[in-house]
């Protein structure tokens, strides 16, 4: 299949083959990609997928560059080596999604779901994580700098060897966090050292009464 429309809308592509190597300005609104081998695609740029359905599909190896992906669901995906340049992820669901050595830059992924995805040794500098859930997610020895993690859910979530040096750490609950040798500012241990003494006090009164 070869997509020659701009816009695609409520469209079932359910195990379609795609034949073609770069994808550019299409708009995908309510389509269903379930089952679909996208990974001939070598580049898809400045496209828009709203509210679609990637279950089971395959993205291996493809660079999504200054692309939009507004509410869509990748349960059971395969996203071995896939890269998101520049991308707006808000409130897509990645939870059960193959994303070993998925690569990021930049980007928006505000209120996603990344529950239990591990990051290793990727530099995910500037990347917006506000308000995401991000429980038992593990970023090990990750470059996390001028990230933006404030509201965002982080029950056992792990930072261990990375540096987190000026993220944004507002409205959580630092107590569930794994900082093991994390690279951190001077306003962060004193915001973490607060926090934690404040916990500490709250938890003894509680104790007390």
């Amino acid at each position: 299949m070869i997509f020659t429309d701009d816009v695609y809308e409520q469209v079932d592509f359910c195990g379609e083959e795609i034949e073609q190597v770069e994808l550019s300005r299409k708009k995908f609104i309510n389509c269903n990609f379930t089952d679909v081998d996208l990974s001939d695609l070598s580049e898809v740029f400045s496209c828009t997928f709203e509210n679609c359905r990637f279950n089971r599909a395959k993205l291996n190896g493809v660079n999504f560059r200054n692309c939009a992906f507004l509410s869509c669901k990748f349960k059971y995906a395969t996203l071995f080596a896939t890269k998101f340049q520049g991308c707006k992820m808000t409130g897509s669901d990645f939870v059960d999604a193959d994303c070993a050595m998925i690569s990021i830059e930049d980007g928006d992924w505000s209120y996603t779901n990344l529950r239990k995805q591990s990051f290793s040794k990727q530099d995910l500098s500037g990347v917006r994580f506000f308000g995401a859930d991000l429980s038992g997610c593990h970023f090990r020895q990750c470059k996390l700098n001028d990230c933006d993690f404030r509201e965002a859910i982080v029950h056992d979530t792990s930072f261990y060897g990375s540096d987190i040096r000026k993220a944004q750490l507002d409205n959580l609950d630092l107590s569930k966090i794994n900082l093991k040798k994390a690279k951190i500012d001077l306003l962060q241990s004193v915001t973490i050292a607060e926090y934690l003494t404040e916990a500490k006090y709250v938890s003894e009164k509680e104790e007390k009464n």
